[in-house]
């Protein structure tokens, strides 16, 4: 297993330095040609790395860079799939480009972002020690079909990540619903208020039950089907989140002000980043930072400096 690991690995550095130097794209074909040659390379190369894995139909990206400043400023040995490589072929290829020859990683911590659909896959041979969640949403109709089917992949992933803390977001009945189909600890997150001053509001993705499938009503709406739902038949509702946006005091084009709940303890942060779905980004963030046990003052002043 060792040769082909260093076979797979030399394989994968040499189409990297190759595709750059003929100044091309393709991110994912280092990572095909290393699995050709080990199929287990990404299990063998993630093996012993704390790795941090986050998913969902928008925000991963925006999200994975919010978190990766906390862990700038935490002082973290990590890399990051950055290059939007997050596909199986595309983050076995940057665990293998972090790694040496013999398939030691030269970082502590790995922040990955995974497409949805590709999360069962990568999923299987990365024990994560957190996953977070984001949202699903219509938008990716083109590729996966229905929300539910997003879902179904997303909840593999959840499935085969017995050892991970999962960070799942409140206010999205699809997203919660993850909770109780796995064992795993969960923090929840949230927005606690309105965040526009007029509601308007597209429930179409999400607008019944996923229980019991009665029309589901709401306290409060955030946008699109994200809010305070809760279905009048089973009782199916918005759980009440770990760590929450407790107020938005601005929000405007260039930023957005805001305070978070932890329990009792509040935690004034400015988002360096306009509008409500960044706000979303951000708790999700302060979500993972309390996973992996940040001081979240600090991963809140983090949110300030992000760019």
């Amino acid at each position: 297993m060792k040769l082909r690991v260093m076979t797979a690995v030399l394989a994968c550095k040499l189409c990297r330095a190759l595709i750059r130097l003929l100044g091309r794209g393709g991110t994912d074909f280092p990572g095909r040609v290393a699995l050709k040659l080990c199929p287990n390379l990404l299990g063998e190369l993630a093996r012993n790395v704390t790795t941090v894995i986050v998913t969902g139909t928008n925000g991963k990206t925006t999200t994975s860079r919010m978190i990766e400043q906390s862990w700038q400023d935490a002082g973290i040995s990590y890399f990051a799939n950055k290059s939007g490589a997050n596909l199986l072929s595309g983050v076995t290829a940057e665990f293998a480009v972090h790694s040496t020859l013999t398939g030691r990683c030269r970082y502590s911590h790995a922040l990955i972002e995974s497409d949805e659909a590709a999360l069962k896959f990568i999923s299987k041979y990365v024990d994560a020690k957190v996953i977070v969640y984001t949202n699903v949403f219509r938008d990716q109709l083109d590729r996966y079909g229905e929300v539910t089917h997003t879902l179904s992949k997303l909840r593999v992933g959840a499935q085969n990540s017995p050892n991970a803390v999962l960070c799942l977001n409140a206010d999205d009945s699809l997203i919660t619903s993850l909770h109780d189909d796995v064992p795993n600890p969960v923090i929840f997150y949230g927005i606690s208020t309105p965040l526009y001053e007029e509601q308007v509001s597209d429930l179409s993705d999400a607008p019944y039950c996923i229980k019991c499938k009665s029309e589901y009503q709401y306290d409060f709406v955030t946008y699109g089907h994200l809010g305070g739902y809760r279905c009048p038949r089973c009782g199916y509702a918005r759980p009440k989140p770990d760590i929450c946006v407790s107020k938005v005091i601005l929000s405007d084009e260039e930023r957005s002000e805001v305070v978070f709940r932890d329990g009792e303890t509040e935690i004034p942060a400015t988002v360096n980043l306009p509008g409500g779905y960044n706000i979303y980004n951000a708790c999700a963030a302060m979500a993972a930072a309390k996973a992996m046990g940040l001081e979240l003052p600090k991963a809140a002043q983090s949110l300030s400096r992000f760019a």
